[in-house]
């Protein structure tokens, strides 16, 4: 029968869609070298601003990597914000750090005890680097996205669920055609981007992870609102955004996050917030994976003190009693409620509704709840239509 547990799998194809805070704890493993007394290979640290890279001795000489991407994350996600970052050899395959049975990047997740809801990967390729290119990816990047899909998927398991992002090294223009199709793909979990701030080929994931970082769950990277995200913008081949203009539909369709132009605006922003898998999951937006993980959290935190409880069941029908079920229902609701429709007068609320049902003809006698939780979501204005005439009178 296993250990006593709280079990709260995740329901997908709901939507019938055909097309300091706890929220926003980032985890980010990049690729560097040790620092004599200040820092050493796959060992974990927790910083809270820019002054850490001189004291762990991390400049832009020893390396570059960490120290641009630290500096992009704080200069979007503001100083005092939450990062848990751990080097590792650039000789370590994108594949062999994703992989769950690999004491890599899961050291760094279980690093925070579970708090780490949002898990970024970056890395430089080794002297020498045989690159080989899959469906339109460098190979080593299409392995990983399995294996960080299934590990993301066993801490879902188990009720600490993360949301991750990878970089699209291997893209070209040439290759544009030849990436996947997105009703092929199937990562709920992970995105993957080519957004680049600068022409050197490096997917710039600490900008990314500073925006996330410094938003609400159900916000979508690319609201305009929020102003733009670079000045600049490039993919991973060096190619400025701006040549590939007629291909960004294309891209976009694929699934990837990319940086665009929109109007008149000044600088680059987001196209939206996918993750790798088709846009008929409930899951296919990062935006999307961090409401229902908070809530998921939320709900855990409530359900996990009854664990092994007593609960009263009804003498007539041997059966969980329906006041008790409507006091665990409201237990439940009341968390995810307070933490994320009444929210503080600065925030705005991150879901329209939840819902809680406890069956009370759960086989309580054999030991085990039935529930279902329910979240309604906001909606994302991505596409606006407006009809425009003229007319005699208004």
């Amino acid at each position: 029968m296993g250990l006593p547990s709280v079990n709260i799998p995740r329901q997908n194809g709901q939507l019938n869609l055909t097309v300091p805070s706890e929220d926003s704890v980032v985890c980010y493993l990049l690729s560097g070298t040790a620092v004599a007394g200040k820092i050493q290979l796959n060992s974990p640290t927790q910083i809270f601003g820019t002054a850490a890279l001189a004291t762990l001795g991390i400049t832009l000489a020893n390396n570059a990597l960490a120290y641009n991407e630290i500096l992009a994350f704080y200069d979007k996600a503001g100083e005092g914000a939450e990062l848990n970052f751990m080097l590792t050899s650039n000789a370590t395959s994108f594949t062999d750090i994703c992989d769950k049975n690999n004491n890599i990047l899961k050291k760094l997740v279980d690093f925070t005890e579970g708090r780490g809801v949002i898990i970024f990967v970056n890395k430089t390729f080794p002297d020498g680097y045989a690159r080989a290119i899959t469906t339109g990816l460098d190979s080593d990047i299409v392995t990983a996205i399995d294996k960080l899909n299934a590990m993301a998927e066993a801490y879902d398991n188990d009720n600490i669920p993360f949301v991750a992002v990878l970089p699209g090294y291997g893209f070209t223009k040439e290759t544009i055609a030849d990436l996947p199709a997105r009703a092929t793909l199937v990562s709920d979990y992970v995105a993957l981007s080519f957004a680049c701030d600068k022409s050197d080929g490096i997917v710039s994931l600490g900008t990314l992870a500073g925006w996330v970082s410094n938003s609400q769950v159900q916000v979508n990277i690319a609201a305009v609102a929020r102003g733009k995200v670079s000045n600049t913008g490039f993919f991973p081949d060096a190619t400025p955004v701006l040549q590939l203009k007629d291909s960004l539909s294309s891209i976009h369709d694929k699934g990837f996050i990319i940086y665009r132009k929109i109007g008149s605006k000044s600088g680059y922003f987001y196209n939206d917030d996918p993750t790798y898998t088709d846009s008929t999951s409930d899951y296919s937006s990062i935006s999307w994976n961090r409401i229902i993980n908070k809530a998921k959290r939320l709900a855990a935190t409530v359900l996990i003190e009854k664990l092994n409880g007593d609960v009263d069941t009804n003498p007539s029908t041997g059966k969980i009693e329906s006041t008790l079920a409507a006091d665990w229902e409201s237990d439940v609701e009341t968390a995810i409620r307070n933490s994320m429709i009444k929210v503080p007068s600065n925030k705005v609320k991150e879901i329209s509704g939840v819902k809680c049902a406890v069956s009370v003809d759960s086989d309580i006698l054999n030991n085990e709840v039935d529930a279902t939780l329910s979240i309604v979501r906001k909606g994302q204005a991505k596409t606006i239509i407006v009809k425009i005439r003229y007319t005699a009178t208004v």
